[in-house]
């Protein structure tokens, strides 16, 4: 990473600091504090995606702004994901877990699945601008790919030249491209204030967090997980 790159991704983490810094990286989610009006909680959404509207049309189309949706906009259950590309534990989920619930939930139908980011640190920052730099599409594919080969990347000495690698493998995407990404500051504050809403509307300051209509799954497990979505249907 260039030094004017890192320092504006440090500028977009400083930002938010508050919140990324009691960000963990664990399976067991943070049912802590109190219960978050549902109200409130709709309210936000609502101007979630207003804000996203909005954001995509100041950038010309470009780029992926607001939750990543997996299956049906109108199944009857909806499950949100907050999850950091520097998680192993996220990693699991997308490698061992997610694929489970696409067969046997969001392929059938069954539930709308939404991706959204909790930023834990500066190369997250980078792999999450990155990922969602392109279309829906290729935010998925990028993600898909940032988590199976986490280990690689995560382990370079240099982190964003791994991160860029792929982005060139995975969604052609050049150097230049993913320095443009990375500094885009427009795209890092939405990714801060994402990450502040975890803590806002459902306590959450662990990765993986999910939730199954409203509620959080104390334990990211698939048991666990499985269990929450079919006391919904």
């Amino acid at each position: 990473m260039n030094y004017q790159t890192y320092i504006q991704v440090s500028k977009s983490i400083a930002a938010g600091v508050l919140m990324l810094a009691v960000a963990a990286c664990s399976e067991s989610g943070d049912n802590t504090g109190p219960s978050v009006d549902p109200e409130f909680i709709k309210a936000q959404e609502a101007a979630d995606i207003s804000e996203a509207i909005k954001l995509a049309k100041a950038a010309g189309g470009i780029g992926t702004w607001g939750d990543i949706i997996y299956g049906a906009p109108n199944a009857p259950i909806e499950v949100i994901e907050y999850a950091s590309f520097t998680c192993p534990a996220c990693a699991n989920f997308a490698i061992n877990i997610f694929p489970k619930i696409k067969e046997n939930y969001i392929d059938a139908g069954k539930i709308k699945f939404v991706y959204r980011n909790l930023v834990r640190d500066q190369y997250d920052m980078a792999a999450s601008s990155i990922a969602r730099c392109g279309t829906p599409d290729v935010a998925k594919r990028l993600g898909e790919v940032f988590f199976e080969r986490q280990r690689d990347w995560a382990g370079a000495e240099d982190k964003v030249a791994g991160l860029a690698a792929l982005a060139r493998r995975a969604g052609g995407m050049s150097r230049i491209q993913v320095d443009r990404c990375i500094a885009n500051s427009d795209m890092q504050q939405h990714l801060v204030k994402m990450t502040q809403g975890a803590a806002t509307r459902y306590n959450a300051s662990a990765t993986p967090t999910i939730i199954v209509d409203g509620s959080k799954v104390a334990v990211a497990t698939w048991e666990n997980i499985k269990a929450a979505i079919d006391a919904k249907l």
